[in-house]
């Protein structure tokens, strides 16, 4: 592997980590559009249909990050071990937070 395709992982994370926000950000911004749609009960206006629009980036950039973590995941030995209680401590969604610490067998397809 080439030396400048290599990052360390708290890169990766930090950038996993901001692309994840940025998501969070662009839902919110689709969330009030279309409340405003639904509150006014009428047709969307051109702005709130180019705001609509990012349904379609979101899904694909969710599509892409769930690519890019199980490329990541083949490049993990079965030595490397991480503390997931650690890393799902601060996740609010109890729900979320209990599939993030199944074992990985309980999630193959």
């Amino acid at each position: 592997m080439a030396e400048g395709h290599t990052k360390p992982l708290d890169t990766v994370y930090a950038n996993s980590a901001r692309e994840m926000r940025q998501l969070q950000a662009q839902v919110r911004v689709l969330e009030d559009s279309v409340l405003d749609i639904i509150e006014r009960q009428s047709r969307p206006t051109s702005e709130e249909i180019k705001k609509l629009q990012d349904f379609d980036l979101i899904w694909q950039t969710l599509g892409g990050l769930s690519i890019f973590f199980d490329n990541l995941r083949e490049q993990v030995t079965t030595t490397d071990i991480t503390d997931i209680d650690r890393a799902t401590s601060s996740v609010t969604l109890q729900k979320l937070r209990d599939r993030l610490r199944e074992r990985g067998e309980m999630f193959e397809m």
